[in-house]
């Protein structure tokens, strides 16, 4: 049931394209369903479907055929996006039939059919894939329209599966889906996020329903949809046709190493590359940084899906010689230079985000991402990295993404932290979760030496030096900006709790020797930061690096609260205060310990200079429901002291 989302410019082609008829031949099941009583939601919904029917038979030969109704009500003018209808395609799977209707409040009837749709590639300039889809734009799209599609496809999986998902973002009144199976196949369900429910059973044919399941609700930092959705998962097994489906996470893996067989052969040139670039007088430990680092940034992302291509890479002397792969593709090739100096690696199928596969996931193909894990020999592991895995078998594992060229080796990405791959060796595999890296890994550092004039003006220098993924997110735009786009990017975000923020300058180290702190000094001037109130100035010692964000406390929380990554951020203010002014009251220090996290402060007074102190760590990624009362407590902590004033009095 997750619908796909088309750019803006795809919705002005299909205005223009697109010709639709009133007085539709609508039929009577979306009329009786346009007839129901409208149910009372929260004001915030959208729009809600009435009904989502999926109908999925299998033929012997294993092809899969699916007929899908899906029925939305608009309920507020949000919710008219709607009508804009995607249907994905590809060579392995075609679109048999599409049609849509439209019945407005005023009962008008519209209607469009498949000859009407929009036709639109899925690739982008780094990928080019068979992925496509049809878009039907349905008209009468207001607050009240009942909009109805239904569509038939049928495709020859690679893998027999297939899913029912029952939730979205918007209310589900119900949720239908049935199965028919030839004579001889059998089923396996697996639910996720969801109790099991047995289905109604008439012969080889299966029935399951849901009736009013809630929204995924809206809340800042929550896991993704996939992460939360009830699912239930179906797996199809056949006596003739045993290789394309999976009893345990065993098979998967065996299929991904066949799947792959034959893709990791080298040739002279990428031998000769290999000793140019990790020449054997070398530690070990530096060799395989070196071939990490040509994967990373001489093999340019580039993908080329068409059929089992989105699946399988391509063979390794075709990337070195194209320099040019999507994510597979780079994991292979360093996999096949590494072979060259010795080491073994493995791929890990991954997905991109966090929390879509956990440990009691059942087995299937969802992953969207490849990496490696590279087996190290003990004599070469002198200090601890973040992302080394030990393995009861295969011993110590550094886990590597060679497609993300913001990230050295020995760190992982906060997305793949705290999660779960499909480890694939030769014998098979297993899911495995990944490490999650320590606060001292991912560091903050902020200094400043700031000058508070008599009229509240302030101005000085920051230094902020950043490592792991602190460092990430910062280079992660700053990597893909001009020094000018940099210093605007600073201005948003210092301007709004600075009002009259002017940047001064700024300076940038090492945003692309990703294996070095990154180093962000500037000097700014803040007009009437501290305010007067006659003989006194009111100065807010937490100058910079707001933590509370987006989070509401006051809303009740449904899901877990999600951080990047564990973290620990310093702040050091030293504020010179004007002459002739003296401290008159300065707030109290601060101290919030929880699970999860701990924060404090404390201001000092020496001479004429106040200094501002304190430490935000995090020790979690996330946070579960059941703690949610926790961390509005910590926030609010934080809050309060990030707010406080300190007095300074004019003396006489």
């Amino acid at each position: 049931m997750r619908r796909q989302a088309i750019n803006k410019s795809q919705f002005l082609l299909i205005v223009f394209f697109l010709s639709c008829a009133a007085g539709a031949s609508t039929p009577d099941w979306l009329r009786s369903l346009a007839q129901q009583p409208q149910k009372k939601y929260a004001d915030d919904v959208n729009a809600v479907v009435l009904l989502d029917e999926k109908e999925t038979t299998v033929k012997d030969n294993g092809e899969i055929v699916t007929h899908t109704r899906i029925v939305y009500r608009i309920l507020r003018p949000e919710g008219r996006e709607l009508a804009t209808f995607p249907l994905s395609f590809s060579d392995q799977t075609k679109i048999i039939s599409l049609h849509g209707w439209s019945i407005t409040l005023k009962g008008q009837e519209y209607e469009t059919k498949d000859k009407d749709a929009f036709e639109s590639s899925m690739s982008t300039y780094e990928v080019f894939s068979d992925a496509k889809v049809k878009i039907l734009l349905l008209p009468g799209a207001e607050v009240g329209t009942v909009l109805g599609f239904e569509y038939e496809r049928k495709r020859h999986p690679f893998v027999f599966q297939d899913s029912w998902v029952l939730q979205d973002d918007i209310p589900v009144e119900r949720s239908r889906y049935t199965l028919h199976l030839p004579a001889g196949w059998e089923y396996r369900a697996d639910w996720l996020h969801h109790s099991p429910q047995d289905p109604i059973v008439q012969g080889k044919t299966y029935v399951w329903e849901a009736t009013d399941v809630p929204r995924i609700e809206s809340e800042y930092r929550r896991p993704p949809n996939g992460a939360l959705e009830s699912t239930m998962l179906v797996t199809f097994f056949s006596e003739s046709l045993k290789n394309q489906n999976f009893r345990s996470w065993n098979d998967v893996a065996l299929w991904e190493y066949q799947l792959t067989s034959g893709t990791r052969e080298a040739n002279e040139a990428l031998r000769q590359k290999v000793q140019e670039l990790a020449p054997a007088n070398l530690p070990i430990l530096d060799r395989i940084n070196a071939l990490a680092r040509f994967a990373q940034h001489d093999v340019r992302y580039a993908a080329i899906e068409i059929g089992i291509g989105g699946l399988r890479p391509h063979p390794a002397t075709e990337i070195f010689a194209h320099r040019y792969g999507d994510c597979k593709d780079k994991a292979t090739v360093l996999m096949t230079m590494l072979a060259v100096i010795g080491i073994k690696s493995f791929y890990l199928p991954v997905h991109s985000q966090r929390g879509i596969f956990v440990e009691n996931t059942p087995p299937n193909e969802g992953f969207n991402h490849a990496i490696l894990a590279i087996q190290l020999p003990d004599a070469s592991y002198s200090k601890p990295m973040p992302a080394i895995y030990e393995h009861p078998k295969l011993g110590r594992l550094l886990i590597f993404d060679p497609t993300n060229d913001l990230v050295p080796i020995g760190q992982l990405p906060f997305y793949e932290q705290d999660s779960f791959g499909l480890l694939v060796t030769e014998q098979g595999g297993e899911l495995i979760h990944f490490p999650v890296s320590k606060p001292d890994s991912n560091r903050l550092t902020r200094t400043a030496r700031l000058s508070l004039l008599p009229d509240g003006t302030l101005k000085g220098e920051v230094e902020e030096v950043r490592t792991g993924t602190e460092a990430y997110r910062a280079r992660s735009h700053f990597s893909r900006q001009s020094d000018a786009d940099r210093n605007k990017a600073l201005e948003r975000a210092l301007g709004g709790s600075m009002p009259g923020f002017h940047l001064d300058s700024m300076e940038a180290q090492n945003v692309d020797n990703i294996e070095s702190d990154l180093i962000l000094r500037y000097k700014f001037t803040a007009e009437h930061y501290a305010k007067n109130a006659g003989a006194l100035l009111l100065l807010r010692p937490r100058v910079t690096g707001e933590k509370l964000t987006s989070f509401d406390g006051t809303k009740p929380r449904h899901y877990a609260y999600e951080f990047d990554s564990p973290a620990l951020e310093t702040d050091i203010f030293e504020i010179s205060l004007p002459e002739g002014y003296k401290i008159d009251e300065l707030p109290d220090p601060a101290k919030a310990s929880f699970s999860f996290g701990e924060y404090n402060s404390k201001l000092e007074s020496t001479g004429n200079v106040l200094k501002y102190s304190r430490e935000y760590k995090i020790t979690s990624s996330s946070v579960p429901p059941e703690r949610i009362g926790d961390l509005k407590k910590f926030f609010h902590q934080i809050n309060m002291d990030e707010k406080n004033m300190a007095v300074l009095k004019k003396g006489n």
